[in-house]
């Protein structure tokens, strides 16, 4: 017996938003999961990254970003601040 289309895309949805919700009370994520859980572009992750405007720590090879520090500056530099 195989699954829809539709029955297999709906799973998956529901996956990646249960993750995204577990991981946004992480205070040290990747780049990736930032990129996942945040909605920006790990390309814009790393640029930033690489200007030294992204809050974060190396562990060992391995950039850990501060998340809470992140959507902090974030919604400070937003207009409605």
């Amino acid at each position: 017996m195989q699954k829809s289309e539709k029955e297999v895309s709906a799973k998956a949805r529901r996956k990646v938003h249960v993750f995204a919700k577990e991981d946004a009370n992480k205070v040290f994520m990747t780049i990736r999961e930032t990129a996942r859980v945040s909605g920006l572009s790990e390309k814009y992750l790393r640029q930033i990254q690489k200007e030294k405007k992204l809050p974060g720590i190396y562990c060992g090879t391995r950039y850990m970003v501060n998340f809470p520090m992140l959507m902090q500056a974030l919604s400070y530099g937003s207009p409605d601040n």
